[in-house]
């Protein structure tokens, strides 16, 4: 029955403006901080481009994983130190005499290493019910051992040419890790459109309530976790790229950066909330203003 003079309740999406602006604000950041880098640098030229390019490169991919953990309302500590692991492994099993064949299972192992640490993770969050933050730091520690174990100094081989093919310009004119970052961000637009993307931010607004309407919370979980560990892994292969070397504790660095990105770029640490896009930007306005 309905009642005379009653007007329908329309809920209005928030304007544009309003819902990307903290993303807007940080692009700005950039784009300031980036006129410095180029008043401060001699010669500004295509190679300057690369070099900013490839530094954000590895915290963006990083922030990817993170992002998606953080959507959850979950967090993940061991970020950094499984780009440590999987840039010794690529490094360590990189061979002279069969240098593509050796990259390609380096690569291959690092990338199944990465996707194992990350779903241990999640299960261990998802249907052990234990804090993030405890287990993923417990899983960061026993990574770093194992990383030290496989490579304990600095060194390996990693084939130059085949570096250059992520890192070095394209043409001399277009950075090689621009297209790379180009893919990700298309990637993150179909998953923003797949129920796996629904289900994560549900996940994190209200995972009480998003169990209620049939999502599977755990699984949930588990999924997000094993993404952020293969994304560290794409991470600490660019990395190898990039640096043409292993070292162990070269991730250190990417936990709590992986961290500020996602929060510079606009995302809650209590979930449900955050775009891939504004991470980017977070990852390069750390990275630029570390260089």
């Amino acid at each position: 029955m309905s009642v005379p003079g009653a007007t329908p309740h329309v809920v209005r999406r928030a304007p544009w403006l309003k819902r990307n602006g903290r993303i807007l604000l940080v692009y700005g950041v950039f784009l300031m901080l980036l006129l410095v880098y180029e008043q401060k640098a001699p010669r500004f030229t295509e190679r300057e481009w690369r070099s900013i390019s490839n530094s954000g490169m590895t915290l963006a991919i990083a922030g990817l994983g993170q992002n998606v953990v953080v959507l959850t309302g979950g967090i993940d500590l061991s970020t950094g130190s499984m780009i440590g692991l999987t840039n010794s492994i690529v490094a360590t099993v990189g061979d002279e005499e069969h240098p593509d064949e050796r990259l390609a299972l380096g690569i291959a192992l690092a990338l199944l290493v990465g996707a194992a640490g990350g779903f241990v993770n999640g299960l261990l969050v998802a249907y052990g019910r234990l804090q993030p933050i405890i287990v993923t730091l417990a899983t960061g520690y026993i990574m770093h051992g194992v990383a030290l174990k496989v490579r304990s100094r600095p060194g390996g081989y990693v084939p130059f040419e085949r570096a250059d093919l992520l890192t070095d310009l394209y043409r001399n004119v277009i950075p090689r890790s621009a297209f790379l970052l180009a893919a990700l961000v298309i990637i993150w637009f179909l998953y923003r459109r797949t129920r796996l993307s629904r289900e994560i931010i549900a996940t994190g607004s209200a995972a009480g309530a998003a169990n209620l309407t049939g999502v599977n919370v755990a699984r949930t979980k588990l999924i997000a976790f094993t993404i952020s560990g293969l994304a560290s892994a794409v991470a600490g292969v660019f990395l190898t790229a990039q640096t043409a070397t292993g070292d162990p504790n070269s991730g250190t660095e990417y936990t709590l950066n992986s961290i500020a990105a996602v929060v510079l770029g606009g995302s809650s640490l209590a979930g449900g909330t955050g775009s891939f896009i504004g991470t980017i930007a977070g990852a390069y306005v750390l990275k630029t203003i570390s260089s």
